[in-house]
């Protein structure tokens, strides 16, 4: 009775300044004398060496918040995550799901969503749009951008097109934003391509100037610690990445009972890392929108971090919580599958059922048309009642085969120096062809998710992984030349949403990142249409390759934060500096959503111990300055041995490489991210 007593006092003890101390099973021997060395405190214990006993792990909560010292004041467990609703069980479609495909796009759709994007990315638009005059320059512009593609020179923006593309603007966008502009809690909130989300005001300058000074102290280490991405050629340093220092099952230790951390028995799929998981944090996001980290984040976890970062970072989280919530009410109406244009029922051969309408025609009416829209009236031009018809004889059919056959690829700098003025005349005055690029339909124009309470954070703990990098240009290499078509992570950490916030550029050229989707399997494509089928010229596909569909890109400006589903495979276009006598960068901070649903049990930092070294070194240094220092040496050192064990950043480095590969591997090999191969057959 008195031993459990003692052993009660001393575990409520432990408790009070931040450790669980599991209590010994006492059938164990081994265990009751462990504990018993470790509560003793008197002097008297330090004249005989303590042996040590089998090591037995002591949980941490890693977390200091504003207050890193343990013995200034006790550290406050965090209340556990409230009941999610209902609704909120069904997780959100992830990229690497079986049924994660959306059908093809239209050209037509494309190009209506890309000049709507463009025409949203101006200053003011929504006071532009106003201004029929100004509207119809841009779509004048865009009629000289789309009217070549596939080599081909095609009719497109007919008045249906027209019409649409601006009541979409009139009645679904700007009424959103002109509300959105008047609500602070939105931080400057705008859609941008469907699912993505963007805001140029979502953090104050005096915010984003916090977060340069702390991330200064990152970047102003000594360069034999600058870790620069492996492969990036110098030119991607990263400050906080959680490539470095994952979960390592079977090697990373939990903090509750000491085991290595197993692969979940879930992770059966291909699409599962047996070896490796990014580690998350817990972010609370009251029901008012306040976040408060509650566990800490890999890579930035010593108490001068928590201290300098935290803050920040849970400030700019706050901002970035409706940007999320739109993105995860958009995934849970599957507005990734809603579509403005039907596909045609049919596809022939990509000679057949072509008509043309004559360039000077064209010119013409299509002065008519933009006239008509400029001054407000009705649109009653139609293009296709000036198709010309040849004439049923040999040598109309001769004419029309030979327009078939001319293709007009864009000319290389030499050929028009060779060919001047002739090659562009002849381009400027060739017949359109007008094919049918598919049905829109009217009433599809955009309008907002409803976000219901099961897809909003606030009043949820959420699980996000935090990444920090810079891309550095110089001189000596002026250009970045890209990323890679990927997703974030894999199964294991079911990321369903990321967040980008571009924080700082300097002497940089614009930058865009470019989004793509995979389509279902090609079977039924490849089997029953041609090589040359117009299925290619409709879809603004190639005849073959892989099924994926690129869907277009968004600027990433100085200041701008975005937040975009999973679901879209996403690349970092190329950059350079403007001046190539001076450096230029480009510094990004990145949240990782994970799946906010009941579905998702990754684990996190509240379970999972640091394992980097300094981590260790910076907590050894917070126990000693608290209660736990008056302990003899032997003592305390028995404890500091019983904390979960840490990685060398050499090993740590080596465990990188290994993610990488492995990820890099699944991602060229996965159907689910390169699509299915497919190809059109010479029928």
């Amino acid at each position: 009775m008195q031993r459990d007593q003692q052993i009660s006092s001393f575990s409520a003890k432990m408790a009070s300044m931040g450790f669980n101390v599991p209590r010994p099973d006492p059938t164990d021997a081994t265990e009751v004398e462990e504990f018993e060395a470790i509560q003793q405190s008197e002097p008297a214990v330090s004249k005989d060496p303590v042996t040590p006993p089998p090591r037995r792990r002591i949980a941490v909560n890693y977390v200091s918040g504003s207050d890193p010292n343990p013995a200034q004041k006790p550290v406050k467990q965090p209340e556990p995550a409230p009941v999610l609703p209902k609704d909120i069980t069904e997780p959100y479609p992830h990229p690497l799901d079986d049924d994660n495909t959306t059908d093809v796009l239209t050209w037509r759709e494309q190009y209506i969503r890309n000049l709507s994007s463009a025409v949203r990315n101006k200053p003011n638009w929504t006071e532009k749009i106003l201004d029929r005059a100004l509207v119809a320059k841009w779509i004048r512009e865009a009629l000289v951008q789309t009217q070549f593609w596939q080599a081909k020179k095609i009719l497109a923006w007919n008045r249906e097109d027209i019409e649409f593309f601006y009541k979409e603007l009139i009645e679904g966008y700007k009424p959103f934003v002109d509300e959105a502009k008047k609500n602070p809690e939105l931080y400057g909130l705008e859609p941008d391509m469907d699912c993505v989300w963007r805001s140029d005001t979502l953090v104050d300058e005096e915010l984003r100037k916090e977060l340069i000074d702390a991330v200064a102290t990152l970047e102003n280490v000594p360069d034999d610690q600058k870790d620069w991405h492996p492969g990036s050629d110098g030119q991607v340093l990263d400050l906080v990445h959680p490539s470095m220092w994952p979960i390592i099952y079977g090697r990373s230790v939990g903090i509750i009972d000491g085991k290595p951390i197993k692969l979940p028995d879930s992770a059966i799929l291909d699409s599962f890392s047996d070896n490796f998981c990014w580690l998350p944090s817990e972010f609370e996001v009251g029901t008012d929108g306040k976040v408060k980290i509650a566990s800490y984040i890999n890579n930035l976890s010593t108490a001068d971090q928590q201290k300098l970062f935290y803050p920040i970072l849970e400030r700019i989280f706050q901002r970035f919580v409706p940007l999320f919530n739109h993105v995860l009410a958009d995934l849970r109406r599957n507005f990734q599958h809603w579509k403005r244009v039907d596909s045609p029922g049919r596809y022939t051969h990509d000679s057949e059922d072509v008509e043309w309408l004559f360039s000077d025609v064209y010119k013409e009416k299509v002065k008519e048309l933009l006239d008509q829209f400029e001054r407000g009236e009705e649109m009653t031009v139609k293009m296709e009642d000036f198709i010309h018809e040849f004439p049923d004889t040999r040598e109309g059919e001769k004419l029309k085969d030979s327009l078939g056959d001319e293709r007009w690829y864009e000319p290389e700098e030499d050929e028009e120096d060779y060919y001047g003025d002739d090659i562009k005349e002849r381009r400027e005055n060739s017949p359109y062809q007008v094919r049918d690029l598919g049905t829109l339909n009217p009433d599809s124009i955009w309008t907002p998710p409803d976000i219901e309470a099961g897809d909003r954070l606030e009043g949820r703990t959420s699980k996000v992984i935090v990444k920090l990098a810079n891309i550095i240009l110089t001189p000596e290499k002026p250009k970045y030349e890209g990323g890679s078509w990927h997703v974030e992570a894999m199964m294991n950490e079911r990321i369903v949403s990321t967040g980008i916030y571009y924080y700082a550029q300097e002497n940089i050229t614009d930058t865009e990142l470019d989004f793509r989707r995979t389509l279902p399997s090609m079977d039924d494509v490849q089997e029953y249409l041609p090589q040359d089928s117009n299925w290619t010229t409709v879809h603004n596909m190639d005849s073959e390759g892989n099924a994926v569909q690129e869907i277009g890109g968004i600027k990433t400006r100085d200041g701008r934060a975005v937040a975009f589903p999973n679901i879209y495979q996403h690349q970092v276009q190329p950059f350079e500096l403007v001046d190539k006598e001076k450096p230029g960068y480009r510094k990004v901070l990145v949240f990782f959503l994970c799946d906010p649903s009941k579905e998702n049990e990754v684990p996190t930092s509240r379970t999972v111990a640091p394992q980097q070294p300094e981590a260790r070194k910076d907590l050894e240094e917070s126990l000693r300055h608290g209660p736990l220092g008056n302990l003899p040496e032997e003592v305390f050192r028995l404890i500091v041995e019983a904390l979960p064990p840490v990685i060398s950043r050499e090993e740590a480095e080596k465990y990188r490489q290994e993610l990488m590969d492995e990820r890099t591997a699944f991602i060229d090999d996965s159907d689910a991210i390169q699509g299915e191969g497919y190809y059109l057959c010479e029928h």
